[in-house]
């Protein structure tokens, strides 16, 4: 495999992890807060501090990727992810759910935008648009079998998504660090 082509695999894995992260919580947000003894509203408060956090968070990683290189940012990006999942499926309180949701955003926001600048500094100009397609694919299927995968891992646990999503997100990590070099 040319080493371009699989750095862009290594990048629309991670991303596909983080989307996935993200949508394995949709069906099981709504039980585990009512098994905290919430209510719709701090759902909400959830789902917006993660969007929002994203909002202000993805611009200064992108421009700390620019100071620092991508490598870096990606693997703090994923590997906070991972931590604050991991941390979501041990909470036992909404605040803890709070923090790490909104832990979440400013971590997990840090991927996006380096990895699509990773693949504009190394793709070849013929190649830049296909690769950055990539990546929002592999975004795409984040986002469509995170809620089937999530609801089917909850069956047992309402903690088990957010571990398996951690997981993914660790093997995400170590693909980065020890495959990905650096721009």
């Amino acid at each position: 495999m040319a080493p371009q082509r699989k750095n862009i695999y290594i990048l629309a894995f991670t991303l596909m992890v983080v989307m996935l992260g993200y949508a394995m919580m949709m069906p099981v947000m709504p039980f585990l807060i009512e098994h905290l003894g919430a209510g719709g509203t701090e759902l909400g408060w959830l789902v917006s501090t993660y969007s929002l956090m994203q909002l202000i968070c993805a611009p200064l990683w992108g421009m700390v990727s620019d100071r620092v290189g991508r490598k870096p940012v990606i693997a703090i990006g994923v590997l906070g992810y991972a931590l604050t999942l991991f941390l979501f499926g041990l909470a036992t309180e909404f605040w803890m759910l709070f923090v790490a949701r909104t832990l979440s955003g400013v971590l997990s926001s840090a991927a996006m935008p380096t990895s699509m600048a990773y693949v504009s500094d190394h793709a070849p100009q013929g190649e830049r648009s296909g690769g950055m397609g990539l990546l929002g694919a592999a975004m795409g299927v984040g986002i469509i079998v995170g809620p089937l995968l999530g609801g089917l891992l909850s069956e047992d646990s309402l903690s088990l998504p957010f571990f398996v999503g951690a997981g993914m997100a660790g093997i995400a990590f170590l693909l980065v660090i020890f495959w990905l070099p650096e721009s």
